[in-house]
């Protein structure tokens, strides 16, 4: 949450399905391997970042000016806690209105040699009715890549995510099939990158077609196109009419920027009002976006859905694919 603004008034029930409650080792590991591969990321976001953290932005921004990007994300971080507190987590949720939230893991090991997936799990194990864990998986080697999705989900992580740029990996390399087979079978849907990135790699490395050629591949598996694969939104919007199973996720994105003429967004407005009115999900990325929860969850109903569209985007199709309207 923004430190600097007042408490948001939650006007509407959501489900956040990209969410990041890491702590401070954790993020640090996050933000070392996210720059490694892609450090404009420190500077298209560190503004937003630096609100959300409660840090300096003028002093991070100074030591990446400085070559010192170790030491930029240390004070970036520095504010966060040793150990991420479920209790406290979930009352931020609640003064959001986030009656559900999935907390990603990007995988990796932190400097102390802890394994992030098992800190994630750790925090949604604390508080099962709230909150759930997905898996950060790396298909670079996609045995160990299986190994370590049974071994999540044996740690009670009920979905995974894959970053394509992030090493560099094609997801629909066919020695990845194991991997999306074997969470079709223990019933741990894929949020997969989707869209523009920041990473040295092609920039198609993470183009909607990945996600086409997995559901094509593996029909009962479902898929997320996380943050909604923009620029090719329209692309998208047809995979998605090809696939029951695919689903949209909005996160990182600024609802007002939706609604302008020439953002790209107009076919998910017009498809995600209509035909794909049951598969748009949102999410809050946490760290791109210095607004609260239940400020985005405003300006999502500010694009003039409708209530009964606007209730399914944060809530309602989240709910259903999560299997929430069961408890």
């Amino acid at each position: 949450m923004n430190a600097s603004a007042d408490p948001p008034v939650a006007r509407h029930r959501v489900v956040d399905v990209c969410a990041l409650a890491l702590d401070r080792a954790c993020w640090r590991t996050y933000f070392q391997d996210l720059a490694a591969v892609a450090p404009t990321y420190l500077r298209a976001f560190g503004r937003h970042a630096a609100s959300v953290f409660g840090a300096e932005y003028a002093a991070f921004r100074a030591r990446l000016d400085a070559g010192d990007r170790d030491g930029a994300i240390d004070l970036l971080v520095a504010g966060r806690p040793e150990r991420t507190d479920p209790g406290d987590l979930v009352r931020t949720m609640d003064g959001n209105g986030v009656v559900h939230q999935i907390l990603m893991s990007c995988g990796g090991t932190t400097a102390d040699g802890d394994d992030v997936n098992d800190r994630v799990a750790a925090v949604a194990a604390k508080a099962p009715d709230r909150l759930q864990a997905w898996a950060g998986i790396d298909l670079t080697d996609p045995d160990r890549a299986v190994a370590e999705l049974e071994r999540c989900h044996a740690l009670g992580m009920r979905g995974f995510a894959v970053t394509p740029f992030w090493q560099g990996t094609d997801p629909r390399d066919p020695a990845c099939d194991p991997v999306y087979r074997r969470a079709d079978e223990l019933g741990m849907p894929l949020w997969l990158h989707t869209g523009h990135h920041f990473a040295r790699h092609a920039h198609d490395l993470c183009h909607p077609r990945n996600v086409d050629h997995i559901a094509r591949r593996h029909p009962g598996l479902p898929i997320v196109a996380g943050h909604a694969a923009w620029p090719w939104v329209l692309e998208m919007i047809s995979i998605a009419q090809r696939h029951r199973h695919v689903y949209l996720d909005i996160s990182s994105h600024r609802p007002p920027w939706m609604a302008r003429p020439g953002s790209g967004w107009e076919p998910l407005l017009l498809y995600g009002a209509t035909t794909l009115r049951d598969r748009i999900l949102f999410g809050s990325a946490t760290w791109v976006n210095a607004d609260p929860v239940a400020v985005l969850a405003g300006q999502v109903a500010a694009l003039g859905l409708g209530a009964e569209v606007t209730d399914n985007w944060l809530y309602g199709n989240a709910a259903r694919l999560l299997g929430l309207e069961q408890h």
